[in-house]
């Protein structure tokens, strides 16, 4: 822009200097004392015509150079309005302030997720027995204040396009649903096993994909349109492309961004639908709800008021899991530092930004194993132990958890199960009763 004004100013000069030797041809006939007066004054006129031509150059230069400095600054200000920022002027107090009033959460694991058969029967069909109202008062006499009900739609929902939920399937998960509202519970809904079916959180097929989420979730949105806040959506459970290298280690960047594409097609689905949906909280998650790097930072958050992040946090997974040849049975609190790193990624990348997370299942299976002495023992001490560490942590940062429970203790496979629900017991009373106790210590 400068070097354009000062190719300006020479040209006027010139058109200028050009104009004073005309005039002094003109004035060679003249008188000499007529001459020296007219070339003095043409001199003069010639000097300020400059000096106004170049003022003018100059303020035209310094106006479009303003202009265009202005523009460039606003293009620079549109391109740093990033995700994070935008989530950083939106208020979810309501959002934190109702995830802080969930306390204690427990799963309704294996049951309304189970999915070997097509029918009602689906619901026992993994070993736990069926659903009553007073199972459900039970977990809320100990104390719990957050039901979770993992439920699998897919054998339950007929062919694309229409993907109609079938109605008694539909009936029998409301009914659940209001065993918790009546005991004054928070709920969690969800889709569950969906990636063991046609959920596949990726670039290749994912529009259609997409339908079926949408459509499963506006008939779920329509059908309980008119219940209050305590009701929550959780639109996908570990999404995922199950037996993938990646499968629990974050995806692929193809993976993730399917998943952002998939969270968003939900809010709008829900909130489209009206009613009490439009202030619903909402949770969303990132890939297979795991927590690394690449999964905290590269998860897009909708632009709303009532959304919260749901995680999965078995840590450290050798002490909360019995992998063959691996197991670790005594908590000692060495490894508190992988809770600690976690929570504290989880914190940094969202709590931080104004994004409430929840922790919507944990837990620590039930192991037997030879102490020191060479006695075969229970573990339930050292769960208590790493219980304390872990809820410690959570409370720490403001993220409130819900235990799962599969119902499954002192048999074959994961046996996470706290509560008998066959007799209406619990399986480690002591377990059930530290845990509540923790979440009740939330600020």
């Amino acid at each position: 822009e400068y070097v354009r004004a000062e190719r300006m100013s020479e040209t006027e000069t010139e058109k200028q200097t050009e104009k004073q030797t005309e005039q002094k041809q003109s004035g060679k006939n003249m008188a000499d004392s007529s001459k020296g007066e007219t070339e003095t004054e043409s001199e003069s006129e010639s000097e300020t015509d400059q000096a106004d031509a170049a003022e003018s150059t100059e303020s035209e230069s310094e106006t479009e150079l303003s202009a265009e400095t202005e523009s460039e600054t606003e293009q620079t200000l549109e391109t740093i309005t990033t995700a994070e920022q935008e989530n950083a002027v939106i208020d979810r107090s309501e959002t934190f302030a109702l995830l802080n009033d969930m306390k204690a959460g427990w799963n309704l694991g294996n049951t309304l997720d189970a999915h070997a058969s097509a029918d009602l029967t689906s619901e026992t069909s993994w070993g736990n027995p069926k659903t009553t109202p007073e199972m459900i008062q039970a977990i809320a006499q100990e104390g719990f204040h957050t039901l979770r009900i993992p439920v699998t739609w897919s054998k339950h929902v007929s062919a694309g396009p229409e993907y109609k939920i079938d109605a008694a399937w539909m009936d029998r998960v409301e009914e659940v649903v209001k065993y918790a509202l009546d005991c004054d519970m928070y709920v969690i809904l969800d889709t569950h096993h969906e990636p063991d079916y046609w959920l596949k959180p990726q670039s290749d097929g994912l529009d259609e994909v997409q339908n079926e989420l949408c459509a499963i979730w506006q008939q779920i949105a329509e059908r309980f349109a008119d219940y209050d806040e305590h009701l929550l959506f959780e639109g996908m459970n570990e999404p995922r492309i199950k037996g993938s290298a990646q499968e629990w280690s974050g995806g692929d960047a193809d993976g993730r961004a399917a998943v952002n594409t998939l969270n968003q097609a939900f809010v709008d689905t829900v909130r489209a639908v009206g009613g009490k949906n439009e202030t619903r909280t909402l949770i969303i998650c990132p890939y297979g709800n795991s927590v690394t790097y690449n999964t905290m930072v590269e998860l897009d958050i909708p632009q709303d008021e009532h959304i919260a992040v749901a995680v999965h946090l078995y840590t450290p997974y050798y002490f909360t899991y019995e992998p063959e040849g691996g197991s670790i049975n005594v908590w000692n609190g060495t490894l508190k530092k992988d809770i600690i790193s976690n929570m504290q990624l989880v914190d940094k990348e969202l709590i931080q930004k104004g994004v409430p997370v929840i922790i919507t299942e944990f837990g620590a299976v039930h192991k037997v194993f030879q102490d020191a002495d060479g006695n075969t023992v229970s573990n339930q001490e050292e769960v208590l132990k790493w219980l304390a560490d872990y809820m410690e942590t959570a409370n720490k940062y403001g993220i409130p958890c819900v235990w799962w429970d599969n119902g499954i203790y002192n048999t074959s496979g994961e046996q996470f199960g706290l509560f008998d629900r066959k007799n209406l017991t619990w399986f480690d009373q002591d377990i059930a009763d530290a845990f509540v106790k923790y979440a009740q210590q939330t600020e």
